[in-house]
């Protein structure tokens, strides 16, 4: 067993304490916490806007296609580690899993599209008008963006009617929590739709990257790692540093992450215990 293990981490203190993790598998620390990493693939170019079905285990995904010089979708099981395109559905990166019924839905500049995992395809489904930019589904309800005016619709009548979402403008990436609260970035700040309504602006934070639910609480991910975010008070609180730049980052189960980063798609497995080796230097 020692031929396995790695020193994968080494911390130097101000008072000269070296900290050794001994692991036998690469770990990466995320504020206070640690865990495995593991690659599930790097066969997709620029995999990002990933989407997660705990019933089947499957990742879903956008990537760029060198074939068709567009993007287009895939899936890879977390478990089993195959990966499988999806024809039918090209352009834009809109990926999103309703977690109730566990069905797949895709966007493109032509509407809005629904996988069929018999013959992993998906279809065009609705909205044709629509550029679907990305797809959100919270609650039993599905809201998007569209890059035509860069606004969130709510969605009706499986996929056939778009209602419009309050009168934010330039939206490029939103959210929406467990509280139905509206988590969104424009070209003028952080916003939240406080329970879909009344716009609060987060007086901490300039932009979010990412957004990401975890229970109760909102998440989004910055150049200065990981704020907590108040919705109704408009703050937001640090909670972690990061050493890494996800393109897409989200939970899967048992506290596991998912994210992308340049051509490669890593899961992180909590690790609840391990040995810490701390060593004094002599400094003399």
């Amino acid at each position: 067993m020692l031929d396995k293990v790695l020193l994968v981490a080494l911390l130097m203190c101000v008072d000269a304490k070296l900290t050794i993790y001994l692991t036998d598998t690469p770990i990466q620390r995320i504020g206070t916490r640690i865990y495995r990493k593991e690659l599930l693939t790097n066969a997709f170019q620029s995999p990002k806007e990933l989407a997660y079905d705990s019933s089947s285990r499957n990742l879903f995904f956008m990537y760029m296609d060198d074939l068709t010089q567009n993007s287009r979708r895939a899936f890879i099981n977390v478990v089993t580690k195959q990966a499988m395109k999806i024809e039918g559905i090209e352009r834009n990166k809109a990926t999103a899993v309703d977690p109730d019924t566990s069905d797949v839905y895709f966007g493109s500049d032509d509407g809005l599209y629904k996988y069929d995992p018999i013959s992993n395809s998906a279809t065009n489904i609705g909205l044709y008008n629509m550029n679907v930019f990305k797809i959100v589904i919270r609650n039993n309800a599905m809201y998007l963006i569209d890059a035509n005016d860069h606004r969130i619709y709510k969605i009706f009548n499986e996929g056939k009617t778009a209602v419009r979402i309050g009168n934010m403008k330039t939206v490029m990436e939103f959210e929406v929590d467990n509280h139905n609260n509206v988590h969104l970035v424009t070209m003028c700040g952080v916003y939240c739709a406080y329970n879909s309504q009344e716009v609060v602006k987060n007086t901490d934070l300039r932009v979010v990257y990412h957004f990401f639910v975890e229970e109760d609480n909102t998440f989004g991910l910055t150049d200065d790692g990981i704020y907590q975010i108040d919705c109704f008070n408009g703050t937001a609180k640090k909670v972690a540093n990061i050493d890494f730049y996800p393109s897409s980052l989200i939970f899967g189960d048992y506290g596991d992450i998912f994210y992308s980063i340049e051509n490669d798609i890593y899961r992180l497995r909590p690790i609840n215990s391990y040995q810490i080796l701390n060593i004094r230097r002599n400094t003399n």
